[in-house]
């Protein structure tokens, strides 16, 4: 009896295997025509693919880091992944979703494991990555895997724990970017923008962790230096400046001699007030001697006087820039281009931000009286001229008659408060 009873229920078991066979099978069956059939209601699915790609493209989010999107689970293009399996597969055929990120240390739990499948969609799409705070090995690892298509990176990192460093700052110095730098003689070919900021208390960066950054990077056209200090170790030798033959555009605010760099090409620069009286400044354009026509003046730092040695170094400079509530440094900036007409001879735009124009007697008002000078004597070449005041007061209509004179001789004149109010004089 026990052994017909075992007969039946092998029979069952087996019956009941041949059954999950069936079941997997119609199971299969029933996706594939839920598959047809959503292709048939979803109107994305009977898109071309360059059109569906598009309009996800118009799913992105706004960049929230620096032009870097931050990857979540609710946004695109991480969302769309999770509606159905097409709409999975335009995702992951549109490399342009994955060609931008943002990565924040310290990250959440299995993040390089979406990093790695983030970078592997965009294919070979140029990408833009964004890296703040300490770097991990894995996720330095899985970027540069991708260097020969990095196109623009940025390092920003934090405040510094002072008491976590109590005499490692040189160790901590050099892990801030020794991190990310490849061991090998790989280049970044394709790196056009890099940029490396901190915040004042950051700790210092080893100088040769950036010089071999740049190395790598022969084709680099842009460097944004904002908030770093330089160092090196105590028994390494001060290094040889480096020549960046295709850097166009410079920004940098601090010590030109702790940099140590040469830029012959050099199109554009943005740096501070006090830069233009500082020697090691002055010796970065006399080896660099570059073709600069574009020079903007950040008003961090306030200066007596300027000295010729600088401007005369700006043969080809033809628009000039200055963002500073110092109306004194302002007013002697155009009295200096006033007097010395033969310096900056090409000078064809001047563009002057958060001058503070108050009431009578004010050194605002000495501003108007100066760039009125330096249109009077630079009249035959000047062409443009704005001033955006940091206030909300409205200039004397005497000061504006000589502007006004000269708006209606054709020039490009816009004098105006700050963004939202209605400008004081303008051709347009």
């Amino acid at each position: 009896m026990s052994a017909q009873l075992e007969a039946q229920i092998e029979q069952i078991s087996l019956e009941i295997e041949r059954q999950k066979v069936v079941l997997r099978k119609l199971e299969s069956d029933k996706s594939l025509l839920q598959q047809q059939l959503n292709a048939e209601r979803d109107p994305i699915a009977r898109l071309p693919l360059e059109i569906s790609s598009d309009i996800f493209l118009q799913c992105l989010p706004l960049p929230s880091d620096h032009g870097c999107l931050q990857p979540k689970a609710h946004l695109a293009p991480l969302l769309l992944l999770n509606i159905c399996n097409i709409w999975t597969n335009i995702a992951c055929s549109t490399p342009a979703l994955w060609a931008s990120i943002g990565i924040s240390f310290p990250h959440p739990t299995g993040f390089e494991c979406l990093l790695e499948g983030w970078l592997r969609r965009a294919g070979s799409y140029p990408l833009q990555i964004s890296l703040r705070g300490v770097c991990t090995p894995r996720v330095a690892s899985a970027t540069l895997h991708h260097s020969a298509q990095l196109q623009s990176l940025r390092i920003s990192f934090g405040k510094t724990n002072t008491d976590e460093l109590d005499n490692l700052e040189e160790e901590f110095c050099h892990e801030l970017l020794g991190g990310f730098l490849p061991q090998s003689q790989m280049e970044l070919p394709c790196l056009q923008m890099l940029e490396i900021w901190g915040q004042p208390g950051t700790a210092s960066v080893l100088l040769e962790s950036v010089h071999r950054l740049l190395r790598l990077s022969p084709n680099l056209s842009e460097l944004n230096i904002q908030h770093i200090t330089f160092m090196k170790y105590m028994d390494e030798e001060d290094p040889q400046t480096l020549v960046l033959p295709h850097l166009l555009h410079l920004t940098y605010f601090d010590n030109f001699d702790a940099l140590k760099i040469s830029a012959p090409r050099l199109e554009t620069l943005c740096t501070s007030t006090g830069a233009l009286v500082e020697e090691n400044f002055i010796s970065f354009l006399r080896q660099s001697s570059p073709p600069l026509w574009k020079l903007k003046l950040d008003g961090r730092s306030v200066v007596d006087s300027l000295p010729d040695d600088s401007m005369s170094l700006l043969p080809n400079l033809t628009h000039l820039e200055s963002s500073s509530s110092d109306s004194l440094f302002v007013k002697e900036l155009l009295d200096f281009l006033t007097r010395n007409t033969h310096i900056v001879p090409r000078l064809e735009a001047v563009q002057l931000d958060e001058v503070i124009l108050e009431g009578p007697g004010s050194p605002g008002t000495y501003v108007l009286t100066a760039l009125a000078g330096v249109l009077s004597a630079r009249r035959s070449r000047l062409k443009t001229v704005r001033l955006t005041n940091d206030c909300w007061n409205q200039p004397l209509p005497d000061d504006l008659t000589f502007f006004r004179d000269l708006l209606e001789a054709g020039m490009d004149i816009r004098i105006a408060p700050l963004p939202g109010g209605l400008d004081f004089l303008s051709s347009s």
